[in-house]
């Protein structure tokens, strides 16, 4: 019995197999803007620190390392807002818009990686506070594609039940 037409066609049918595959990835390639930093708190461990990047429809939870380092990835011309919480500080929140990142052609590509460094701080033991809006804003100028942060000064606020009516400090 002769194997050998046997092996040349499973060859074929493997390498036709994976030139489909990697055409179906190239196809459906999306660029991404790769965010990476480190989160800081009053007591180094990273227990019950949330993390969650979300569009309106999904979210995502970023892992923390224990050392507070961490790395998520948002498509390009997508728009989230990304949320820190940790029970006993005060709760954050940032936008990130990846509209105008600048583009690169190929498989897998991250067009940008934006460094950001950001900190909890310790909500006091008499009051609890939350901010009026969110701490920041991450964009890319439309003319040159490069990465700004923008602090919009949020202002520190005593919450109450109903957060709507919270009052300033």
């Amino acid at each position: 019995m002769n194997l050998q037409p046997h092996i040349k066609r499973t060859l074929l049918q493997a390498v036709m197999i994976a030139a489909g595959l990697t055409i179906t990835v190239a196809a459906n390639a999306q660029a991404f803007v790769a965010f990476e930093g480190r989160l800081l708190v009053a007591a180094a461990d990273m227990e019950n620190v949330h993390m969650t990047v979300t569009d309106g429809t999904e979210t995502m939870d970023v892992s923390l390392r224990a050392n507070g380092k961490f790395e998520f990835f948002i498509p390009v011309n997508d728009q989230v807002t990304l949320t820190l919480d940790r029970p006993g500080y005060i709760s954050k929140t940032m936008l990130i818009d990846t509209h105008n990142a600048p583009s690169k052609e190929g498989v897998i590509d991250r067009t940008a990686r934006v460094e950001l460094d950001l900190a909890l701080e310790p909500q006091p033991s008499d009051l609890e506070l939350c901010y009026d809006k969110p701490m920041g804003k991450v964009e890319f100028d439309a003319a040159t594609g490069e990465t700004r942060i923008i602090d919009l000064d949020p202002d520190l606020l005593i919450a109450s039940e109903n957060t709507s009516s919270a009052v300033p400090m």
